[in-house]
């Protein structure tokens, strides 16, 4: 028999894929190129939110207006993101309400960070769709070439659906949160997976302690898992939270896509898994 050294043995092993959920939001600040780098340094994928602003710039922005992330001026607070022009948005700082340490940090348009992209082709971004226009995305990704580093994000199938349609090679997920799942989830079977890659699943802790810590069973886990594996689909779970025990359970199952809100948690407790291992 031949024994694997550690390093054969991780690279036997099936590669773990993980998002930085709302671009790290819980040590980044969020949406800023700053949490997108972060993210491809410690191994991981960002994700960015897109709207759109007033002159058809795509920028990198979770709520429909600057208030809660922004040193947009009270005037500007609670105006929709798609009634200011790009020079606007330029005006605010997006670092500073997370830390003083990232003053100057400012809203990235969605081009800045694909150009970036566009010179490590190792690296992936995940797009959570807001309020886009889907034609305008496809043409940007397109003209940088950059459709298999792209996962496009949303909730609603359809999206996924259109997205797929206008740029094939962008890899498509859908998200389903706490409360939709079974039904949701169903549907999307029903349809054969229809133009979806990733399927993510949203795990919120139970409300009564246990030796399984998610409201979703592991028994549903393991099916949904087997049921995208035969159509060459992932599975990708959200755990709001997760301790050592719960997230190596999660890997027990044999799922191999996460989004953490904690990646330098994520990746530490990680690493205590691979050693367990060898």
């Amino acid at each position: 028999m031949t024994l694997l050294s550690a390093t054969d043995h991780q690279a036997a092993e099936p590669r773990i894929h993980w998002q930085a959920h709302q671009s790290t939001n819980a040590e980044m600040p969020e949406n800023t190129m700053a949490a997108m780098q972060y993210a491809w340094e410690l191994g991981g994928i960002p994700e960015i939110d897109i709207r759109q602003t007033a002159d058809g710039i795509i920028i990198g922005m979770h709520d429909p207006t600057p208030k809660r992330t922004t040193s947009a001026s009270e005037a500007d607070q609670d105006r929709l993101i798609a009634e200011c022009t790009f020079e606007q948005v330029q005006a605010w700082d997006a670092g500073i309400k997370f830390s003083e340490k990232f003053r100057g940090e400012k809203v990235p348009a969605l081009e800045q960070i694909l150009a970036v992209l566009a010179g490590h082709p190792e690296r992936e971004l995940y797009l959570d769709y807001k309020q886009v226009d889907l034609e305008k995305l496809a043409e940007l990704i397109g003209r940088y070439g950059l459709g298999r580093q792209i996962i496009f994000c949303h909730r609603e199938h359809e999206n996924c659906k259109t997205m797929k349609r206008l740029a094939p090679a962008v890899r498509t997920m859908l998200w389903i949160p706490d409360g939709e799942i079974e039904g949701n989830f169903a549907n999307a079977l029903e349809t054969g997976f229809d133009s979806l890659d990733i399927i993510q699943l949203h795990l919120k802790d139970a409300e009564a302690g246990g030796e399984w810590r998610y409201k979703v069973g592991r028994d549903y886990l393991q099916q949904a898992l087997s049921r995208l594996s035969e159509t060459d689909r992932e599975l990708e779970v959200l755990p709001f939270h997760f301790d050592q025990d719960s997230l190596f359970a999660l890997l027990d199952i044999g799922i191999r896509r996460f989004a953490v809100d904690e990646p330098k948690v994520f990746v530490e407790t990680l690493s205590r898994y691979r050693q367990r291992q060898v």
